[in-house]
């Protein structure tokens, strides 16, 4: 792709435990373009932070990439020395966390904070600057009463302005590539649905790629315009969302979608995931989703199946041919639209 702004080839992320390592990430792929979203989705546990985290090497202590390249428009973000990282991250590469009472400080106040970023990266040449710049910054992001709100601290400000609070400090780096860590998790409904709104608007005028990490399929379906499916360190799925919501191509995908409580039936019990993920410690011969797969049969315990071209531009992880997994993917799928309903409901 010309327009790539970020490919990552073969990430490999392990966690010391001290036993047996955990393979939190193991042997990623992927691609985003300028202005584009993609969607990162996957149960609790999967490897989605891990994998965001590793992108911006802020792992923890005891995780460390142990393979594989993260391309940033030709530059490889995991051999750069630790000082040239700095300039990236902000200027290149921003995150938004999920919890943001945890990343905030709690003894500065919201003005000083965004101003350090300001500073930090050069973007105001003085501290007037600098000032009226993070008013404008907290009003693009739609934080009320912005001039006062600069004297709060984190604690002074509800769930959904504080998550605010962390979106201006990611874009005051002035980023190419927003990274979206379940940005919406902690906050209800109706300021769920304004902070995505909100990421939509600021990259449509800015130009941002995104990358929305999430489990939750209606984020998906309102945000980003490909998806990617993680399964226990691993990419199992990468498609359009208009093609995936149309029908999921791998067992696991359709599994999520099966579990999807339909919004006029409240008598049916609810679909689950029979099983539970595979321990990352393990050595895995086979389809890691195999013991959970209706349609697994003898190949799939023996030989690890590769993610390879599936019905244009999807890619798929499975043994099934193309047909048979087709067939398969039969019965009725939520839209885009059932989706958001779902998850607003």
């Amino acid at each position: 792709m010309s327009d790539t702004l970020l490919e990552v080839t073969a990430l490999r992320t392990w966690i010391d435990t001290g036993e047996a390592p955990v393979r939190a990430v193991d042997a990623v792929d992927l691609t985003l373009a300028r202005g584009e979203t993609l969607a990162l989705l996957g149960e609790s546990g999967s490897g989605k932070s891990i994998t965001a985290l590793s992108l911006l090497r802020l792992l923890p202590e005891n995780a460390q990439v142990i393979g594989g390249h993260v391309t940033l428009e030709g530059s490889d973000l995991l051999s750069l020395p630790e000082r040239a990282m700095r300039s990236v991250r902000g200027p290149r590469v921003a995150m938004v966390f999920q919890e943001p009472m945890l990343s905030l400080n709690p003894v500065l106040r919201i003005g000083e904070q965004v101003e350090e970023v300001l500073r930090t990266h050069g973007k105001a040449s003085d501290r007037s600057a600098r000032r009226a710049r993070v008013i404008e910054l907290l009003q693009a992001v739609g934080l009320p009463d912005a001039q006062r709100r600069c004297e709060d601290y984190p604690f002074q400000l509800s769930g959904g302005m504080r998550q605010r609070v962390m979106i201006a400090l990611a874009l005051a780096g002035e980023p190419d590539l927003l990274v979206g860590d379940e940005p919406t998790t902690a906050l209800d409904v109706t300021i769920q649905a304004q902070v995505l709104e909100l990421l939509r608007s600021l990259q449509r005028s800015r130009g941002m790629a995104m990358l929305l990490i999430t489990h939750d399929l209606g984020v998906v379906a309102q945000t980003a315009q490909r998806v990617a499916v993680m399964y226990a360190g691993e990419i199992v799925e990468v498609a359009p969302v208009a093609q995936f919501l149309r029908g999921p191509a791998h067992p696991y995908s359709r599994k999520l979608f099966d579990s999807l409580p339909e919004r006029g039936d409240r008598t049916s019990p609810l679909a689950v995931i029979r099983g539970a993920v595979p321990p990352l410690v393990a050595q895995f011969a086979g389809c890691r989703f195999a013991d959970r797969c209706d349609h697994a049969f003898a190949r799939c315990t023996v030989e690890a199946p590769a993610l390879r071209a599936f019905a244009g531009e999807r890619s798929v992880r499975c043994h099934l041919p193309e047909a048979t997994v087709a067939a398969a993917m039969v019965g009725p799928v939520p839209s885009a639209a059932t989706a958001s309903a779902v998850r607003a409901a």
